[in-house]
């Protein structure tokens, strides 16, 4: 036995190597247990609902800051496109009133320059199309204003009977309703 474990003998170099590649082999394997050990830690701590829950959260917060800014940036824009004069406050051109006897649309005719020309009225299958079309040239710019509405006429309409007539800025059309 005494002599196996001299230097001189021949088999002692590859217990050597035996050695080292075991030593190798068990660090490797060390080393690649500990990865996945991290590695699985860390997915499960992702996954987990809680944490996704938090990161939710986060998220949400992110999203609400992110909508409040643009909420604020619009009602800024807003507020300089009003006071600039390029933004008008629009108001219905046809007022509809329904009386007993007759249903009347009044136009406002500020939008066409008081020109009733520019409204075209079309009766059809119990309905009544308004529409009007203007074209302003001033100095340096061209303004266009265009409407449309129609409106159901209910039973016992006579559109054949239809009545327009002019009062100041206002033009009236009146449609009578018989029993």
């Amino acid at each position: 036995m005494e002599e196996y474990r001299n230097e001189g003998y021949p088999c002692h170099h590859r217990h050597k190597w035996l050695k080292y590649l075991g030593c190798m082999f068990a660090t490797l394997l060390g080393s690649f247990l500990a990865f996945y050990f991290v590695a699985n830690c860390t997915m499960n701590h992702f996954m987990s609902r809680a944490y996704a829950m938090s990161e939710m959260r986060k998220m949400d917060k992110m999203m609400m800051r992110d909508f409040e800014k643009m909420d604020k940036d619009f009602d800024k824009d807003m507020k300089s496109f009003k006071k600039s004069g390029m933004f008008i406050r629009h108001r219905s051109a046809i007022e509809f009133i329904k009386t007993p006897d007759s249903y009347k649309f009044i136009v406002d005719l500020t939008p066409f320059q008081g020109n009733p020309e520019a409204l075209n009225i079309e009766v059809k299958d119990d309905q009544i199309s308004i529409s009007g079309e203007s074209k302003i040239n001033t100095n340096n710019s061209e303004s266009f204003t265009k409407m449309s509405q129609t409106y159901s006429l209910g039973k016992g309409a006579k559109p054949d009977k239809i009545s327009k007539k002019k009062v100041d800025n206002k033009y009236i059309i009146t449609v009578p309703i018989e029993d």
